[in-house]
């Protein structure tokens, strides 16, 4: 499976985002990632000396995988394909 990824550009001739053919929005998905970092940060900043650092690692850890989990879009089940079959 190959991931293509175009570059939109606006009218002034800047490139605005990057979005893959399929419609993934990397742009999109960087900020993203930025921003939760931040929380992240901020989180763990102000839960320091309160909680064990195992916990907080493991609860970052498990917040962002539910987090980029949930930007995921659930493909629709495959069928096995038809094939006709010649009797003899």
């Amino acid at each position: 499976m190959q991931h293509h990824t175009t570059v939109q550009h606006t009218s002034h001739g800047h490139s605005s985002r990057l979005v893959s053919r399929d419609g993934f929005d990397w742009g999109a998905q960087l900020k993203l990632a930025i921003a939760l970092s931040a929380v992240a940060v901020v989180v763990t900043l102000g839960l320091a000396g309160r909680v064990a650092e195992p916990v907080l690692i493991v609860g970052t850890i498990v917040v962002a995988s539910v987090l980029g989990w949930r930007r995921v879009e659930v493909a629709p089940r495959a069928h096995p394909a038809r094939v006709p079959v010649r009797r003899r």
